[in-house]
């Protein structure tokens, strides 16, 4: 096993991985597969809790353990690499006020090949964990460690998802019909005056 620090890279040694991590909150699991301008193709390439399943790329235990299983000989080839993201459960809460998290990567018998303990995080809720990434016909891994201050909405921007298809805007969708029944009120007073004519 090789314990990463931040920016250093390695070759990885098997096709077939999964990427878990252990954080000192609830917290989810995502990927983004990006092409060599560290952007998604489209929607489909966002690997999420709503969205298990991406070209070569499944999250497993959602809810529970969540776990990134990558096969890479099943990754499109204008895929340049596959992010590892923690998002805190608590956007309200931040990195900085836990242990720092530890980003794992195993073969698909559990046998550990690397670990990453991302320090340096304060204000941030989410965190680019690794990255896995096309060395010529090859893969490697590279320690990240990426925080976003702004939140899970500025990542997915950043790296070209739409932040309407984004879980988080559908309450604010449903807001507005609250606020109907408000302008309703000052029509109890018109119907008063026409009863005394």
């Amino acid at each position: 096993m090789t314990a990463l620090t931040k920016g250093q890279n390695a070759a990885l040694p098997v096709a077939d991985v999964a990427i878990s991590v252990q954080v000192g909150a609830a917290a989810d699991v995502s990927a983004l597969l990006v092409t060599d301008a560290i952007k998604v193709r489209t929607d489909a390439d966002f690997v999420f809790y709503n969205q298990p399943h991406g070209p070569g790329v499944e999250l497993q235990n959602p809810t529970t353990q969540p776990v990134l299983v990558v096969r890479t000989a099943a990754i499109p080839a204008d895929i340049h690499a596959v992010r590892a993201v923690i998002t805190l459960d608590d956007a309200s809460s931040s990195f900085g006020r836990l242990a720092p998290p530890t980003a794992r990567v195993t073969d698909l018998t559990g046998r550990e090949l690397f670990s990453f303990t991302i320090t340096e995080l304060s204000s941030e809720s989410v965190v680019v964990a690794l990255e896995l990434y096309r060395r010529g016909t090859d893969w490697k891994v590279r320690a990240v460690g990426q925080g976003y201050a702004g939140g899970f909405a500025d990542l997915i921007r950043d790296h070209g998802v739409s932040v309407d298809d984004a879980p988080a805007t559908t309450p604010a969708a449903q807001a507005p019909p609250a606020y109907t029944p408000p302008p309703a009120a000052p029509v109890h007073t018109p119907p008063a005056p026409p009863a005394y004519t």
